[in-house]
């Protein structure tokens, strides 16, 4: 039976995209189909395509906190063949964190009839980095503004974002590069986060300026939180 009322692009449309997309180009970009998003999407339509919403998710014990630096940028080299033409046009994508943000199509609201998301594929795969204000950076640095810039220069504040674990928000400061961090909460209290442990939140300092006593740069000196 032919439905004659065919809805618009759902979220689950792109959720599917989303994931043919990240194993498609897992190769070059592994961080995207490790980041990939486990709860639910929401999307909207503007006049340049379709933006994307991750909805909130709760980890289990033992899952990973997320892992995924802020960083927002546009991929090239995707392309799709649209149904009507029999053509293969390519779709500019907007990814933040590591995760699908926005998908540039003409006509957002028939995407997923436009196009046949089975003819997937990649040629000559480039990105382009976006400048974006961090908020979370200026979340942080009122939390630490009584720092010295010295203290500071021993952090990694630029890049930081923040995770909930238990319903509790943490900033990063340091990245120990294997998926866990050092963190701050928004009353300034140190925590090491480990990504698979059933503790996934710890606290090791009473404020920056403790913690900054015994770290002054050599991040092997904080293994002694992570064992």
């Amino acid at each position: 039976m032919i439905n004659l009322f065919k809805q618009k692009t759902r979220a689950k449309d792109i959720a599917l995209l989303e994931l043919k997309i990240a194993e498609l180009i897992a190769p070059e970009f592994p961080k995207i189909k490790d980041c990939l998003w486990k709860g639910g999407l929401k999307i909207d339509f503007s006049n340049i395509g379709i933006l994307i919403d991750w909805k909130s998710y709760i980890l289990k014990e033992g899952e990973d906190v997320i892992r995924c630096k802020p960083n927002y940028f546009e991929l090239s080299g995707v392309y799709l063949v649209e149904k009507n033409s029999q053509e293969l046009k390519e779709i500019k994508l907007i990814y933040q964190s590591n995760r699908l943000r926005e998908i540039k199509v003409e006509n957002p609201k028939t995407f997923h009839k436009d196009f046949d998301f089975n003819s997937l594929i990649k040629k000559d795969l480039k990105t382009r980095n976006i400048e974006v204000d961090n908020p979370d950076a200026r979340i942080v640095a009122k939390i630490l503004e009584a720092l010295s810039k010295e203290q500071k220069g021993f952090l990694e504040l630029e890049d930081t974002f923040e995770i909930e674990i238990d319903e509790k928000f943490y900033y990063t400061i340091l990245d120990m590069e294997d998926g866990n961090y050092i963190a701050i909460d928004k009353k300034g209290k140190v925590y090491r986060l480990i990504h698979d442990h059933k503790e996934s939140a710890k606290q090791i300092a009473v404020n920056s300026s403790e913690f900054l006593k015994n770290y002054k740069g050599i991040k092997s000196d904080l293994n002694i939180y992570f064992v």
